[in-house]
């Protein structure tokens, strides 16, 4: 509880009487943080292979994780570098055993770095998930093109699947948020101009049709944290921080939000009923920067 500094109470005829110096002081504390009605993790772009220390940043992510308040944690995407090369694909179970060191529930789809066979060989059999918890639905797809591509599909197949899902939360009243690793915002200079491409349209149809889908993350942009909340009924469109490195894209005066940190890093989202609080988490070091998305 942090305590301000002491100030004397005052009446319509001045200070009141206590103190020798016919001062009152009170100590005023500040109001304790709202408790927040769950918390979840988010990690994307974990990169296994491109470098030495990203194993070891990823246990330490793990670890992290497992001593917040987070109930649950997806991955998106990028799990292992260049998984398409048959030299890298031995790194997938790797993976797969650091990740089930979290004490909680886990969930990842594949990034374009992530041949689909290897992420259903490896890591899940199905590259379309859902996660129920209290009054929320997470949807987590698969869609990213491989490599060398960079840009987002979305095919009618999992359209159904999506619509399907979002049905059943609606019957029970729950807000719905997307994770994938290609986000839908189109996107221009100077941000990377990634974005779901083919299926566009009708992506955008199912996202302006159903307005209890309240937030899109994604990773794939290794720019920190940036995000947009422009488009439709107001659905935040955020991009993460990744853990294996990020570069500052002078985004400042770009449209929408980005923050000024590029630590590799992960983010805590505690959920309050009426906002996202979104928690920049450098590896190693405290949360550097939090960003409030409303909820309707």
């Amino acid at each position: 509880m942090t305590e301000l500094s002491p100030k004397p109470l005052l009446t319509r005829r001045g200070f009141l009487p206590g103190s020798a110096s016919g001062l009152l002081t009170a100590r005023i504390f500040a109001a304790q943080p709202r408790k927040s009605d769950f918390s979840f993790a988010l990690v994307t772009d974990t990169h296994l292979g491109k470098s030495p220390g990203y194993i070891k940043r990823m246990q330490d992510a793990v670890a992290e994780v497992n001593a917040s308040p987070a109930q649950f944690t997806v991955f998106c995407g990028d799990l292992v570098d260049s998984g398409q090369l048959e030299e890298r694909q031995k790194l997938y179970p790797e993976w797969v055993e650091m990740a089930k060191g979290l004490k909680k529930e886990f969930r990842a789809v594949p990034g374009n770095h992530d041949p689909i066979e290897m992420f259903k060989k490896h890591v899940n059999k199905d590259a379309e998930n859902v996660i129920d918890f209290k009054n929320y639905r997470i949807l987590t797809f698969a869609d990213a093109e491989p490599n060398p591509g960079h840009l987002g599909v979305v095919t009618p197949e999992q359209l159904k699947w999506l619509q399907a899902r979002v049905d059943e939360a609606n019957k029970k009243d729950q807000r719905v948020i997307l994770v994938a690793h290609v986000i839908h915002h189109e996107n221009k200079h100077p941000d990377v101009g990634w974005y779901i491409k083919t299926g566009r349209a009708e992506f955008g149809k199912f996202l302006e049709a159903n307005k209890s889908i309240v937030a899109f993350f994604g990773g794939h942009f290794h720019c920190g944290m940036r995000g947009w909340s422009d488009t439709y009924h107001g659905i935040h469109e955020v991009i993460l921080p990744c853990l294996s490195y990020n570069n500052n894209r002078k985004l400042e005066a770009a449209p929408g939000f980005a923050v000024n940190e590029f630590r590799p890093a992960w983010v805590q989202a505690d959920v309050f009923g009426d906002q996202l609080l979104l928690k920049y988490k450098p590896v190693g070091a405290e949360v550097a920067v939090e960003k409030s998305l409303a909820l309707k």
